[in-house]
């Protein structure tokens, strides 16, 4: 395949021209390659020593460390770097001391891409971005150098679906104040014109993003923070982190002595997982590394010094002018994991693996297709290393849930260049603070379970992470590999009936359902590239997707006659105690009043310091010392961890995780009560077993069923959480029962239309620990009046007093054709009078309203962009758009649940609004 291209590796003077795919050039090592150049040592970030005394050389390293500190921070990259000096600038740097293994200047991020800036759909990783970006501009206009260059960054896009996403992601970032352009092929040849353009269709152009040199940034960082007074150690390892009760550090045993302290941050990297292993209880980093190549050429007279930093995710590569060469790297789309046995490294020149072209021929092929002119390069290196991906792609970013006093910044991808100094501000505000300077509910250890910790299902999600890095963020997205890890007792039942299944917190849950003819016709043998033999639910397109009809029918069975859904993936607490301390505790915990009769259901939040919610969830009382909580699938670890936390220390209340003991099974519709009623002697009347309302009943042949008459839809039905060896059982006779009423199967998707087209929001995804009750209409759920007080009471008072600064609201789309036009699929921009005031968050077709209806938070701004107080009347006073995908359609506004017709309408004091004003 490569037979005739020209270019050559140089190793001692020698040039190897890649004859063929299966070509190796004969180099032993990356340190062989290295000899022969003629970079200074940090411009290659060499894998040998001298990099690290040239640093050690230079800057007033400790010897050993200091006996106390208020923060030791494990690891020395860029990230660990990084919090060091935002932890100096904000007056800590003679209390903080970072470690490294290594030699200080050795790690892989001090030599990484050096790509600043970028365009992200979701919130936090932008913010994280800009602050990046930020911070290397404003390091060299103090006269520092950082290598920063305002060279601008170039999406190129081969797809029109791609450039849909493009144009998303300008439409999000210029309401954010961040300019962008959409680029012909044409422009694209004037921007950069080495780029072979022949197959693009076009691009997004953001001026204001750049590249630095990431060896140079750290090194100033590091350099600065000294001056502040920080320690750091290098060659010093880490043996042990010392903890006191279970539940907090004390301090941290090292090759140089024993260090307390009141904080432990890892930054480990690659050895992020083993740091979290050293300490009892574990801490959880769910990251595994996986090889990833940064490709240097020697430099070339056609390369304008101001290249702009190209990205080609079509192609899953980047380029950029590195010292008049080339730097360029990929994020191919089945990765090599590295070490999976867990054989970690202990200095860098053990972490870079040996150049494999046959796996790399891939990326450079497509290198070589982008910018023709490479084929005339030298190969200055190329460097295999091995970096630390999370399990689903995302940075990992806060505090542990083990330990009260642990941080943890991880998974950064390679290197860290792009994220770490936005990263370290978050961390170090945190630590300081008590509070980070933005959200980062996507990005925090909570989202994870003691599952996704595990070293064989890591390894083989590893192989599909990195290549998500560049793939069309497609509404739903979802991996193929590390499936079939959660399956509650009926999954069998469900994937016969044709269930396309989706995976939340590693728990496989039916999104929709095919029919049986088309189940039977299908292969389910899986393949190499697919861990889960079963269909998984795919979502391939900005427009009306292809589930659309399945998830139609599914819907009108749940409003129109009944319908089954598996609720098993709900997050399920029990927490109780001998007396009444329990109903003490948890209003304490709750800004309801969950004081109710046994028998009673209540909805209620669990807000923070600041109003905001740490947990949205359902009370169900099954004794007077007894409550059952349902809450959110993505809130298992956060409830267990707000918990733990905030019940009594004396152990006078008990909490157990029952998510896993109980099988969920939803009734759903107005002929729900028929089919149950079959099944059990209860009486299931409005009067008898009214809405929001506990009992323990008989189902089939089994008893102690836990029913409960609420399905967080606002439909008519019950959800029956069921032990699970009667599952079976019950699913059984419910599936039989509900053949004579023409019962359907149900999944997530049709649920999410009911939810959204119902004006009902979810933790997670509409709500966040920045959002109050009172800012999403829930206000009718705060007692302030109770007499114990409550978490986050004083912020609410006030908050009332006050006034909220956003309100949450349901626009439907008005001239908008679902049939042909780009779906709104969440993050898009909202306009009121033609003035961007807030982001949508979930976005679903109303089945009964017949058109798009997006949920969001309206805010109002000053003269000065600031946020003010807003009002019902400011927002109802007002014409509103949403930008979906840089088209604006016209939207009604409403800021209450609306009024659907029903076929089989209840009781109208029985009807319950999840959203009021």
């Amino acid at each position: 395949m490569f037979r005739n291209l020209s270019i050559q590796c140089r190793n001692l003077g020698l040039l190897y021209p890649l004859q063929s795919q299966h070509c190796h050039t004969g180099v032993q090592s990356t340190g062989e390659i290295l000899k022969g150049t003629w970079y200074p040592p940090h411009q290659y970030h060499s894998n040998s020593h001298e990099e690290g005394l040239h640093t050690s050389s230079t800057l007033p390293l400790d010897d050993v460390p200091p006996k106390n500190a208020k923060v030791v921070v494990c690891g020395g990259g860029m990230v660990g770097t990084s919090v060091l000096y935002h932890l100096a600038m904000l007056g800590w740097g003679a209390d903080t001391v970072m470690l490294e293994q290594g030699r200080i200047g050795g790690t892989s991020s001090w030599r990484g891409s050096g790509f600043l800036g970028g365009v992200k759909l979701i919130k936090p990783e932008m913010n994280v971005l800009q602050s990046s970006k930020r911070l290397a501009q404003e390091l060299a206009e103090a006269g520092h150098d950082t290598g920063w260059k305002q060279s601008g960054g170039l999406h190129l896009a081969r797809a029109r679906d791609r450039m849909t996403h493009f144009r998303k992601m300008k439409a999000i970032a210029e309401a954010r104040g961040t300019e962008c352009y959409m680029l012909t092929p044409k422009e694209v040849s004037e921007k950069c014109e080495i780029l072979n353009t022949s197959d693009i269709v076009g691009a997004l152009w953001v001026p204001e993003d750049g590249v630095c040199d990431s060896y140079k940034l750290t090194y100033t960082l590091l350099k600065l923070a000294l001056e502040k007074g920080s320690h750091v150690v290098e060659e010093c390892q880490l043996s042990r982190v010392v903890v006191h009760d279970h539940h907090r550090v004390v301090a941290v045993e090292t090759s140089k002595g024993m260090i307390e302290c009141d904080y432990i941050v890892n930054t480990g990297g690659l050895w992020a997982r083993k740091i979290g292993q050293m300490s009892e209880p574990h801490v959880k980093v769910p990251v595994h590394p996986a090889e990833h190549y940064f490709l240097y050429t020697q430099p070339l007279d056609e390369i304008n010094p101001m290249m702009p930093a190209v990205r080609d995710p079509d192609a899953n590569i980047y380029m950029r002018e590195f010292n008049g060469g080339f730097l360029c790297g990929g994020f191919e789309k089945w990765a090599k994991p590295s070490f999976e046995r867990e054989d970690l490294p202990g200095q860098l020149q053990e972490r870079d693996q040996l150049e494999d072209w046959d796996h790399f021929h891939v990326l450079l092929k497509e290198m070589l297709h982008r910018a023709p002119i490479m084929k005339n390069s030298v190969l200055g290196r190329l460097s295999n290393t091995s970096c630390a991906f999370s399990m689903d792609h995302r940075w990992i970013i806060g505090m542990v849930p083990e330990l009260t006093n642990y941080l943890v910044a991880a998974g950064l991808r390679s290197g860290g260049s792009s994220a770490a100094g936005g990263i370290g501000s978050i961390i170090a505000e945190l630590i300081v603070h008590g509070v980070p300077p933005l959200d980062a509910y996507d990005l925090d250890t909570l989202r994870f379970l003691p599952a996704h910790n595990n070293i064989k299902f890591l390894a083989d999600r590893v192989r599909e992470v990195p290549g998500i890095h560049y793939s069309i963020a497609y509404p739903f997205a979802d991996f193929t590999t590390g499936r079939c890890l959660r399956m509650s007792p009926i999954f069998p039942k469900l994937k016969a009936a044709g269930a396309v299944f989706g995976q939340v917190m590693g728990y496989e849950r039916p999104s929709y359902f095919q029919p049986k003819e088309i189940v039977d016709a299908e292969d389910y043998s899986g393949d190499s590239d697919n861990s889960a033999p079963f269909h998984m639910a795919v979502t391939k397109t900005w427009t009306k997707p292809l589930w659309f009809h399945y998830a139609a029918d599914e819907y009108a069975a749940c409003r129109e006659r009944v319908a089954i859904l598996d609720y098993s993936s709900f997050a399920k607490y029990d927490v109780w105690s001998k007396g009444s301390e329990v109903v003490q505790a948890m209003q304490y915990l709750c800004s309801n009043d969950v004081d109710i009769p046994v028998g009673g259901i209540i909805h209620t939040g669990m807000q923070n310091s600041c109003g905001g919610y740490e947990n949205d969830c359902s009370l169900a009382r099954i004794a007077p010392n007894h409550y059952m909580m349902i809450a959110p699938t993505i809130q298992q670890t956060r409830c267990g961890t707000w918990l733990k936390r905030n019940l009594p220390a004396d152990g006078s209340v008990v909490m157990s995780d029952v998510t896993s003991m109980y099988t969920a099974i939803c009734i759903m519709g107005p002929l729900a009560r028929q089919v149950l009623s079959e099944l059990t002697d209860v009486d299931l009347s409005t009067k008898a077993f009214p809405f929001f309302s506990f009992k323990e009943i008989d189902v089939g042949l089994t008893n102690g069923i836990r029913a409960m008459n609420i399905t967080h839809t606002g439909e008519l039905g019950w959800v029956l959480y069921i032990p699970n060896e009667y599952a079976l059982h019950v699913y059984s006779n419910l599936v039989s029962v509900g053949k004579k009423y023409d019962m359907l199967h149900a999944g997530y998707y049709a649920m999410r239309s009911l939810r959204i087209e119902k004006f009902y929001a979810f933790l997670g995804q509409d709500l966040d620990s920045t959002t109050t009750p009172l800012e999403c209409g829930r206000g009718f759920r705060v007692k302030l009046s109770k007499k114990i007080d409550f978490i986050g009471r004083e912020a609410l008072e006030r908050q009332k007093k006050e006034g909220v600064r956003r309100l949450y609201v349901q626009l439907q789309l008005q001239d908008h054709n679902p049939e042909v036009d780009p779906w709104a699929w969440g993050g898009e921009p909202i306009y009121r009078n033609d003035v961007f005031v807030g982001i949508t968050t979930t976005t679903g077709y109303g089945y009964t309203l017949n058109n798009l209806i997006c949920l969001g938070f309206v805010r109002k701004y000053d003269e000065n962009g600031e946020m003010a107080y807003v009002t019902p009347d400011y927002v109802m006073d007002g014409d509103y758009e949403v930008d979906v995908a840089g088209v604006r359609y016209s939207a009604s506004v409403t800021l209450r649940s609306p009024s659907l017709p029903c076929k089989f309408p209840e009781p109208q004091d029985n009807r319950y609004l999840a959203t009021q004003t």
